[in-house]
């Protein structure tokens, strides 16, 4: 998706509408560290395919074992690959402005391991393992919806600003948004940019770990722009309503 949208372009000083994903590079990490604790099962399901192929000399078995290994390496493949673009991608030199979201392999080699690791089950016990399929099944929509889920995401924790106020989530499943009038100050000069209320509350966006800084930085210009304008409005009006009293 792109960077930045702007919609319904005013005159060329100023846009009508921008909209930009914060998103933070800690965040990417943690959410990578996740991943990777659930792909270690994968050194397990490796193990059981080499004992499979080498104390079973039936072709049922053999067969099991090879597709053990396969699934594993490919869940060790998928998670050296997503390790190196993690890294890429949260490189303090990587401007990330052309990430694009797909499928998530990770995801998709986890779900493929679980099947594999489900049927070992099922071939040991004759029992259905429900819980190991459903968690392959959830791996497999995950990864397939990736790129939805993340867009969806991106527009939850975007930063908007507009000619009627200013708008960013601070917080899981909460946005700070205000009308121009309610905007007590933003502050973007330091390590963090600020955004205040004039009842108190306020959003902060850390500078130094936002992808694209630069363009958050932008927008904020323009929002104090639009902060600037709405005050000369309101203080217009004040002059003009005394006037005709």
């Amino acid at each position: 998706m792109s960077l930045v949208r702007i919609q319904s372009p005013r005159p060329p000083s100023l846009p009508s509408m921008i909209a930009i994903p914060i998103r933070y590079r800690r965040s990417q990490r943690a959410l990578f560290v996740q991943k990777l604790q659930h792909a270690v099962p994968s050194i397990v399901v490796f193990g059981d395919g080499l004992e499979h192929l080498s104390n079973e000399p039936r072709f049922f078995d053999l067969a099991l074992g090879g597709f053990e290994v396969v699934a594993s390496v490919l869940v060790i493949v998928s998670v050296i690959r997503g390790f190196r673009q993690m890294l890429r991608h949260t490189s303090k030199d990587h401007l990330d402005e052309h990430h694009h979201h797909g499928v998530d392999w990770i995801d998709i080699s986890l779900g493929v391991m679980l099947t594999v690791e489900a049927y070992s089950k099922y071939h040991a016990s004759g029992h259905v393992p429900r819980p190991t399929l459903l968690l392959a099944a959830v791996m497999f929509a995950v990864g397939a919806l990736h790129g939805r889920l993340a867009a969806w995401g991106d527009r939850r924790r975007e930063l908007r600003v507009g000619p009627d106020g200013i708008s960013m989530s601070f917080r899981k499943f909460m946005r700070l948004t205000l009308p121009w009038d309610q905007v007590a100050s933003i502050d973007s000069g330091g390590r963090y940019a600020v955004i205040t209320a004039t009842d108190g509350r306020s959003a902060r966006i850390d500078m130094q770990d936002v992808f694209h800084p630069t363009a958050v930085r932008d927008a904020l210009m323009n929002a104090n722009t639009f902060l600037d304008e709405a005050r000369h409005a309101s203080r217009a009006s004040i002059e003009s309503a005394a006037t005709d009293a």
